[in-house]
């Protein structure tokens, strides 16, 4: 439940108790000490939407993630804490990953001397999807600087959110530039840091915490509808998604897993297509970024085809559903603004 370790301390600031909040959510002091339960998303959503109507903080995600680290995500962080390198430590937190948290997914990938590690929301249902993201920036490059230590500096940070109109807390928090309207977040570093050992690492802890996890891992009762959006969010990070490379993922036949689907009442097409409605939506509302962006981040490559299929979940068009929006505080921005 650390992802709430920080609540007592940011909801002070605003004199703001935190019992009334964590009695909504059915949960107690003593579950924010406990690195070994997970979060439920629907806990962390519920109780960030609370804290923003008695805050008024439209950045209050961002202020509890200053509060994540590794040792909040119980086994699956101290494995990582522990890991003989940088790069080893990113590849066992993204394997054990669900141990921890079951409405999300982190990918690393490499492109020439970069490297883009990411988050992205799976779950369905999410009310504050920009307080998670902010959240998870800010959670982000907390593990980054724990693996690798102080002279780590990000190259930038992607937010899927519009410009706030003041952005000091995340230029002070985050400490990188900025870029707003984002397709996904996540962070930029030099890829040299994956080969640096990491900081203070215990090797026979790291084989201890690994047999460890492994069992926890066995005692995952796999949920395939949960799975399938979990392989499906990973691949449209990494820039693409088809029944194939989903079904590879999940280590079975594309008929197979056609069969597994229908057997629970869905369809492969029914699972992406509610995966990538949900994700348009959430762009087209919290971002300014352009249609042929938001169509590229799920999935397609023709923004018309994109349109049709948007009509289709939808009732609308992506520029009719944008207009039907509230309208935003405060003078637009240029679409993918760095600070």
């Amino acid at each position: 439940m650390n992802s709430f370790r920080g609540l007592p301390q940011v909801l002070a600031r605003f004199g703001v108790p935190v019992e009334p909040i964590l009695q909504v959510a059915g949960l107690t002091r003593q579950d924010l000490d406990d690195p070994e339960r997970s979060a439920r998303f629907s806990d962390l959503d519920q109780v960030l939407g609370d804290c923003l109507t008695r805050t008024q903080c439209d950045h209050f995600g961002l202020l509890l993630g200053q509060y994540v680290d590794l040792q909040c995500f119980g086994v699956t962080g101290r494995l990582a804490r522990h890991a003989p390198s940088v790069g080893i430590a990113l590849r066992d937190l993204a394997v054990h990953f669900v141990l921890y948290d079951s409405g999300g997914v982190p990918s690393v990938a490499i492109h020439g001397d970069t490297v883009t590690l990411a988050y992205g929301i799976h779950t369905t249902g999410v009310r504050h999807v920009d307080q998670v993201y902010d959240l998870s920036a800010a959670a982000m490059l907390n593990i980054m600087r724990q693996l690798c230590g102080p002279a780590w500096k990000a190259e930038a940070v992607m937010l899927p959110r519009k410009r706030p109109q003041d952005i000091r807390a995340y230029r002070d928090i985050l400490g990188a530039p900025l870029f707003f309207d984002a397709a996904h977040c996540a962070i930029r570093f030099p890829a040299f840091w994956l080969n640096n050992q990491v900081v203070e690492a215990d090797p026979l802890l790291y084989t201890v915490l690994g047999d460890r996890a492994a069992v926890l891992m066995t005692r995952q009762v796999p949920v395939l509808l949960d799975e399938v959006r979990r392989a499906i969010r990973l691949l449209l990070m990494a820039g693409g998604c088809s029944r194939a490379q989903v079904a590879e993922h999940l280590q079975m036949h594309s008929r197979t897993l056609g069969r597994r689907l229908q057997e629970i009442g869905t369809t492969y097409q029914a699972v992406i297509d509610e995966m990538r409605a949900q994700m348009a939506r959430q762009l087209l509302q919290d971002t300014r970024t352009s249609i042929a962006r938001i169509a590229a981040a799920v999935g397609y490559r023709d923004p018309e085809v994109f349109t049709r299929a948007f009509r289709r979940w939808t009732g609308m068009t992506p520029h009719d559903y944008r207009r039907g929006l509230p309208r935003p505080r405060g003078p637009a921005r240029p679409d993918t603004t760095a600070s």
